[in-house]
């Protein structure tokens, strides 16, 4: 290298350094090495070290023909651990009611032209072996199956269409006869048994030769979310017997009428393609179709398995493929898992609160779980849920998801009748929002009408509501007993009616946190309150004050405080808000400056009889038009037109 090559001589000298100092280190770590083999070579002359060197040579073929069969016996566990979870966890058996009718001969005069699809990398070689009516078209990729089986349908004279894994190997050659035999009338797809194939000893499996799944059975786990499982799997497989009605199939075989194909919609291009044809025979059903499992047909599936889990669960419950089925077909599948006739509707209620731990210091939260109480007496079933879990597959599943709008929007499903009901924060509710909706409630008129004009989409007016069950007069507590009460959150504000009642002269007992700083602390009664209490809490006060954000008074949302203060009795001052005097006849009292505060609350104080008396009118107007039952019949009315589609 020339300096010039590299900026001068000091870059030279530099490079000269590094590669001396390396030099200086690799004849370190020689001397090293040739000091520790000089020591070797000095212990392995000691006789004892001799030694012990002989006794391991001898032991070392031992040693390896018992790690030998230490990996054997390892291997042989394994293979009994997913021959006994076959056995013990999914001997689920078709029930006698399913039963169509025996299996159809087959003479071979039957024939009937098929339009198939074999999907995978393979190129098996029974392929080869078919008759010319039988068309096939080969595809690698599982996602490509749905548009080679939308080609195929248009094939000129075919009866039927049908989806192969390139991994299945039937047993014999009229199987997809047999299969085509049991296309007629409701029947509009028919699967084979599938069973495992039979391995060399060393790699033999329990479950070896038995069925892997004679048809799909659809089921509900606990919580609602709708999975596929392989049925009779484990069993020995039946070769004769009656034709049985199934739930589904597996992407191994499936043959199914062409005009039903087409009416369902196809299969949907999918990764997951064992989750795509469940999707797909579901729809089948839902359009009145009937899908059956043919005992004299029998193909053997090649697709390893890699857990004990895949010996029962035809698509992974918590792989992407079931999430993608869920988010396109969520409610069809769970209702098609649904064993009552018929199901019953199914609510997904979503609140703004973050967490379930959070969820108690919420107002939505408790007005969510009341409605959902409602809509049980209705024979309506609920799935409560706070924001992080609103993309959980079990809320997916429902047949409606009923958004209680807090500051952030929550997305919909495909499938699902998607309920917004703007109770809060109006200002943050964008068009692409109401857009997106089947239906928008608004807790306001004025809203109603503003957000009517900016969409398509339905929209009502649903007022909040009290819970008449728990909001009711109690016996007062002396603990509660004060001239003046407030349960209100600060959100780091003074909020106007407390300043409004400092400024009066008034002192205001506060039941709520964030007032640190902004207020007496002596004023502060409880930074929380349990939901519980508070019934007692308003029927003990004087009068209870209630006000309402900004864009909440402008745009004429009606606090649910007021509700459920009224139930309870309790006199009540708020802030103006359009709508109030007619909502509640005149029993809530309205003030506009701080100096009508405080002669509206002089006077209730001075004339309780008659504050109480205005107070149960409130309570017979909010029992007779605005409890949640109210709510839960309005809405169950609003998705009328809908429910039969569920």
């Amino acid at each position: 290298m020339r300096p010039d090559e590299d900026g001068g001589d000091g870059d030279v000298r530099d490079l000269q350094d590094r590669l001396e100092a390396e030099k200086a280190a690799a004849e370190h770590w020689q001397r090293v090495a040739r000091q520790r083999s000089e020591q070797y070579a000095t212990l392995i002359e000691r006789p004892v070290v001799r030694a012990l060197l002989a006794g391991e040579r001898h032991l070392r073929p031992i040693l390896a023909r018992t790690a030998d069969a230490g990996r054997r016996v390892r291997a042989a566990a394994e293979r009994l651990a997913l021959g006994a979870g076959a056995v013990r966890r999914i001997g689920r058996r078709h029930s006698p009611d399913r039963v169509v009718g025996p299996t159809p001969e087959w003479d071979g005069s039957q024939a009937r032209r098929v339009a198939l699809v074999v999907v995978g990398d393979a190129n098996p070689a029974w392929v080869e072996t078919l008759p010319s009516r039988i068309g096939v078209t080969r595809v690698a990729a599982p996602s490509a199956a749905g548009d080679a089986l939308a080609r195929a349908v248009t094939t000129p004279h075919a009866d039927l269409v049908g989806v192969v894994a390139a991994t299945s190997e039937p047993l014999e050659p009229s199987w997809l006869d047999r299969l085509a035999t049991s296309v007629a009338g409701p029947v509009v797809a028919a699967v084979p048994v599938l069973v495992h194939p039979r391995r060399p000893w060393g790699r033999a499996t329990p479950h070896d030769g038995l069925v892997r799944a004679a048809g799909v059975g659809l089921r509900l786990a606990a919580d609602g979310t709708p999975h596929a499982v392989a049925l009779d799997a484990g069993q020995r497989a039946r070769l004769e017997g009656d034709v049985v009605e199934i739930d589904a199939s597996s992407a191994a075989a499936l043959l199914v009428d062409r005009a039903a194909y087409e009416a369902a919609g196809g299969l949907v291009a999918a990764d997951d393609l064992d989750a795509a044809v469940v999707e797909l025979c579901a729809r089948l059903r839902q359009r009145g179709g009937r899908l059956v499992l043919v005992p004299g047909a029998v193909v053997v599936d090649h697709r390893p398995v890699r857990a004990r889990r895949d010996l029962w669960s035809v698509v992974d419950p918590t792989g992407p493929g079931w999430s993608s089925a869920i988010e396109r077909s969520g409610p069809m599948l769970r209702r098609a898992a649904d064993r009552r006739s018929p199901p019953p509707g199914r609510w997904a209620i979503t609140v703004a609160a973050p967490t379930a731990k959070a969820a108690a210091r919420w107002g939505d939260w408790h007005l969510a779980q009341a409605l959902a109480s409602s809509l049980r007496r209705r024979g309506q079933e609920v799935r409560l849920q706070t924001a992080d879990q609103a993309d959980h597959l079990a809320g997916r599943s429902c047949d409606v998801h009923l958004v209680l709008r807090g500051l952030h929007p929550v997305r919909r499903t495909a499938g699902q009748r998607h309920v917004l009901w703007i109770i809060s924060h109006p200002e943050t509710v964008t068009d692409d929002e109401l857009a997106s909706a089947d239906l928008v409630l608004a807790a306001s008129p004025r809203f109603a009408g503003y957000v009517g004009d900016r969409t398509n989409t339905p929209v009502d007016v649903l007022l909040q509501a009290t819970d008449h069950r728990r909001f009711r007069p109690r016996p007062p507590d002396p603990a509660h007993q004060h001239d003046l009460t407030i349960v209100a959150k600060s959100r780091d504000i003074l909020r106007p009616i407390v300043a409004d009642a400092i400024a009066a002269g008034l002192r205001p007992h506060i039941y709520g946190g964030g007032w640190r700083g902004l207020v007496d602390p002596a004023l502060v009664v409880a930074e929380h309150v349990d939901n519980e209490r508070l019934p007692t809490i308003y029927s003990s006060a004087g009068v209870v004050l209630n006000d309402h954000w900004g864009t909440m008074r402008a745009w004429g949302f009606v606090s649910n405080r007021l509700f459920d203060a009224l139930a309870c009795g309790a006199p009540v001052i708020s802030d103006p808000v359009d709508g109030i005097q007619d909502l509640f006849g005149g029993a809530v009292l309205e003030y506009r400056s701080p100096a009508q505060l405080r002669d509206l609350v002089d006077e209730v104080l001075a004339d309780p009889s008659r504050a109480r008396e205005r107070a149960e009118r409130g309570r017979a107007i909010v029992l007779a038009g605005h409890t949640v039952d109210h709510r839960a019949d309005e809405l169950l009315s609003s998705l009328a037109p809908w429910a039969g589609a569920w």
